[in-house]
């Protein structure tokens, strides 16, 4: 009984890993990382073809995981949930490194970030189980939320291809569900009527050459510890 009962506690017992986030987008750094340790009871971070939550909107529009943590932390099914913002933004080949501890009542991991040179494209792992796994490698692609149009103007786009960067909206004309990203299309290109706030940090319209990208986004590595 005593063998039993140790055994059980063991297997039961928090792993840590460490979950390599590492940027493979030319010019399309990584915002700020919300990160949720859960179980099944948990809501999903996003359901593709539906819309997305208020709080992965503002991720994805402004990089603010803020408020995703404050949703999870006031959800069910929910062990740990954070911002992990050390060395933030993350720029092409950087990587974001994230230790968790998970078990066998909360064996799901969950992380959003946001491409922060776009209107509102974010990528991210949505319920991986983690605990019990010795090792996994994934590629994320951009995923587009819906909530924004992708009108690739300054005055809605964050990141430091805008100076200064903006955090306008444009959610009327939104796609309205949770998509794969199509990429920065320079919509803008050419044209010679759009005010200074705009146009790039470098006084031209955004184009595709410049912040385009061929999906995966990112590589995903966890490690157990």
């Amino acid at each position: 009984m005593i063998a039993f009962l140790l055994f059980a506690a063991q297997a039961s017992a928090s792993q840590q890993y460490m979950i390599n986030l590492t940027n493979a987008a030319f010019q399309q750094p990584f915002s700020g990382i919300f990160v949720a340790v859960h179980n099944s009871e948990a809501p999903p971070l996003y359901v593709l073809g539906q819309a997305a939550s208020e709080e992965l909107a503002i991720l994805a529009e402004d990089g603010n995981p803020m408020p995703l943590v404050k949703l999870y932390n006031a959800s069910e099914g929910v062990r740990e949930t954070f911002a992990f913002t050390e060395g933030a933004p993350y720029f092409a080949g950087e990587t974001a490194s994230i230790l968790v501890d998970v078990n066998s009542r909360y064996p799901y991991v969950s992380l959003a970030t946001m491409a922060i040179n776009t209107n509102d494209c974010f990528l991210g792992l949505n319920g991986v189980k983690v605990f019990k796994t010795f090792g996994r490698m994934m590629d994320l692609p951009g995923l587009d939320s819906g909530t924004e149009e992708n009108n690739e103007l300054c005055t809605h786009i964050p990141g430091p291809a805008c100076d200064p960067s903006g955090t306008a909206r444009a959610n009327e004309t939104a796609e309205g569900v949770v998509h794969v990203h199509r990429g920065f299309i320079g919509i803008n290109e050419g044209s010679t009527d759009l005010t200074d706030e705009e146009l790039g940090a470098n006084g031209e319209p955004l184009s595709s050459a410049g912040y385009t990208w061929l999906n995966p986004m990112a590589r995903v590595v966890i490690k157990k510890m």
